[in-house]
């Protein structure tokens, strides 16, 4: 296994997972403030925990890049999101690495809960999943 092109995987899928610094009815929307992110990537029996803390503010619930990075990864399409009431999908491909990958969760007012499957095809079509939830804490400070 090619530990580079893993750790490069890996890297492009938390980045385009999380939110670093997603039409018919109504989608439910987390509400402003400060909320605690947690991933979790597994590839090859590894699991990978990732957390931060951000300001999430409305400007990021109505662009959908408090769900998902919408400026994606050098050699990925932008993130295609697509919301119906609390549901939420994502779908991306990359050309480098090589990989597609699509994404499934729900958005409450106070959260969100998202399991995103990647399959990286330069490595006979390997399947990474990553679980991302967020939690509100409060209002941003």
């Amino acid at each position: 296994m090619n530990k580079s092109l893993l750790s490069g995987c890996v890297l492009s899928i938390i980045c385009l997972t999380t939110t670093l610094s997603c039409n018919a009815a109504a989608p439910e929307n987390m509400k402003p403030g400060n909320y605690e992110y947690v991933t979790k990537t597994e590839m090859f029996g590894i699991t990978i925990p990732v957390s931060f803390k951000q300001c999430v503010t409305q400007k990021d619930i109505d662009s959908n890049s408090a769900y998902v990075n919408q400026q994606g990864q050098k050699g990925c399409t932008p993130p295609v999101v697509t919301r119906k009431g609390k549901d939420i999908t994502v779908k991306y491909t990359c050309t480098e690495p090589k990989m597609s990958a699509e994404g499934t969760g729900a958005i409450t007012d106070t959260g969100i809960n998202f399991e995103m499957k990647v399959i990286q095809h330069e490595m006979n079509d390997a399947v990474l999943k990553t679980k991302l939830s967020a939690t509100r804490l409060g209002d941003c400070k």
